[in-house]
């Protein structure tokens, strides 16, 4: 009848839900293994635009799960390796904000 759709005519079709880039980044920091790295690029504007996160190994005993590092950039725009401690914190989600706040991205260089 009028306005009702038989079974048969009806597709269902399933939405892929798309991650956001913060949801993206956190749920890569929380898959990130104990002593690996990931890469991050901030805007233009930063002198050291390059953030390395590592998952602490000593994580729960010593120290907090994520240390973030701050790294320049080399003449080529790739990072140089020169690192220093920047902060560290338990929470994947304040690392996601703190990165999207300035622009920045999983560098995948």
């Amino acid at each position: 009848m009028f306005g009702h759709k038989e079974k048969d005519t009806v597709q269902v079709k399933e939405k892929e839900k798309k991650l956001s880039p913060k949801d993206l980044m956190i749920q890569k920091l929380d898959a990130l293994e104990s002593g690996k790295d990931i890469l991050f690029k901030l805007g233009g504007i930063y002198v050291k635009p390059f953030i390395s996160v590592t998952r602490n190994a000593e994580y729960p005993g010593k120290g907090k799960k994520f240390i973030a590092f701050q790294e320049g950039a080399g003449p080529d725009g790739k990072p140089v390796g020169k690192s220093s401690k920047f902060f560290d914190t338990n929470s994947a989600k304040d690392i996601a904000s703190w990165v999207i706040e300035r622009e920045g991205h999983i560098y995948e260089g």
